[in-house]
């Protein structure tokens, strides 16, 4: 018929041929302006055999073909131009599908651009026809619904509306919309619907192998994947889909616990597994700080140890430095020994008696002239066993610090006589080193 004709939509050349009780000439003619043809002479009636009513023929069974005349083939003939390539590219079609099904090979998939829009534009079509009592629509692509109802571990049912079948209008008036209906759906399902007019309803229905419709399909998580357990086509009333859907929950849930425990066990082991990782952390965590710690007192022994070893150099490096300037004095105290000046007599008109106390309580008793310089009272004393290596010499009235000592590079100190000696003076010795 659709070829014949050049009429695109099935649903329509169906109801063309149930018009005429599937007479495929008949229907042509009519679409052709062509009129009917002439109905046969009655038989004559002695030869009339017995009438018997014939059997109704069944909604859909073969088309009647009468007779054909002449004007039917010229027609027929004329018309294939306009219809051969569609009966060729049609034919082709469906032997190619007819072949993939049989090896298994992918249809053509459709490509939704929208796939989520596609969804929303239905379901603010279906309300607007229907009302807003309905099992509440999953508005999110057709994945994105399956990815939901894998995740939460809960049956998915599909619905594919399609516009054009006869028992569409009534199931979603009266079905879907009886309230038994959406509050067992409401409760425990992801509820996806899409019209087969739209790209992604489309695309779902070759996915899930559907031509008929209404069609819901049911899908649930099995073995990890989301496969169809149960299905029904054509109108429905709502006390049977609330039975069909309950008798598929109960006979599939099984899948659902199975998941659920597997899930839980799997968690269970992630639980634990992380547990056993936060334990290692906080091992290996504490491994290491001992182990900063340790280095920590490593490096602190081994600064002490350098810097006990650098104060025992020191203290060498002084003790040696100490003992070389001891020796020194003491080389320096032979050499100036032969420095002092000899000693006055008694009598000598410059004479000047000194009497020196040392710290230690000695007396030192010795003449200089008043024109010897301070520094033979220094060599005097220096060179004593019993003074000081580091010293000064003050007077004892007024008490007054002597330079005694001589500096290298410099002149002299002073004479006795400029420093104010008189015939008899008191020094004493202050130990520099107590």
């Amino acid at each position: 018929m659709q070829g014949l004709t050049g009429l695109e939509d099935g649903e329509v050349c169906r109801a063309l041929l149930e018009s005429k009780d599937w007479d495929l000439e008949a229907v042509a003619r009519e679409h052709f302006g062509m009129g009917e043809l002439p109905e046969p002479a009655p038989p004559p009636p002695h030869h009339a055999p017995p009438h018997h009513a014939p059997p109704p023929r069944a909604r859909g069974e073969g088309a009647v073909w009468r007779p054909r005349d002449p004007v039917f083939w010229v027609l027929y003939i004329l018309s294939l131009p306009g219809y051969l390539p569609r009966v060729l590219y049609d034919g082709f079609g469906a032997v190619w599908a007819f072949v993939t099904s049989l090896v298994g090979l992918p249809t053509r998939p459709i490509e939704a651009r929208d796939p989520a829009g596609d969804v929303a534009a239905f379901a603010r079509d279906y309300e607007a026809r229907f009302g807003p009592v309905h099992p509440p629509f999953h508005q999110a692509s057709y994945a994105q619904a399956l990815e939901l109802a894998k995740r939460e571990l809960r049956f998915m049912l599909v619905y594919l509306h399609s516009e054009d079948h006869q028992d569409t209008h009534q199931f979603c008036s009266s079905t879907l919309a009886d309230q038994e209906v959406v509050d067992y759906v409401s409760q425990g399902m992801v509820f996806w619907a899409c019209s087969v007019r739209r790209p992604e309803g489309l695309r779902v229905s070759q996915a899930l192998r559907e031509s008929s419709y209404p069609a819901l399909v049911v899908i649930v998580l099995r073995q990890n994947r989301m496969v169809v357990v149960s299905r029904r086509e054509g109108l429905l009333s709502a006390a049977d889909m609330v039975a069909w859907l309950r008798h598929t929950v109960t006979e599939y849930e099984a899948f659902i616990v199975a998941a659920r425990a597997e899930r839980d066990e799997r968690n269970l082991d992630r639980e634990i597994r992380s547990e056993q990782e936060a334990a290692f952390q906080e091992t290996l965590r504490q491994d290491q700080e001992r182990e900063q710690r340790r280095a920590a007192e490593d490096d602190r022994r081994e600064e002490e140890a350098a810097t006990e070893a650098r104060e025992r150099d020191e203290e060498e490096r002084e003790r040696r430095e100490e003992e070389d300037r001891v020796e020194e004095i003491r080389r320096q105290k032979v050499e100036l020994l032969t420095e002092v000046a000899d000693e006055p007599e008694v009598g000598h008109p410059e004479a000047v008696r000194v009497l020196i106390k040392l710290p230690g309580g000695q007396r030192l008793e010795r003449r200089f002239l008043s024109s010897h310089s301070l520094k033979y009272i220094f060599y005097f004393v220096f060179c004593h066993p019993d003074s000081p290596n580091e010293f000064e010499i003050v007077s004892n009235y007024p008490k007054r610090r002597l330079p005694c000592q001589p500096v290298p590079g410099q002149p002299d100190p002073p004479t006795l006589a400029d420093s104010g000696f008189a015939k008899s003076e008191m020094l004493f010795v202050n130990d520099l080193e107590s």
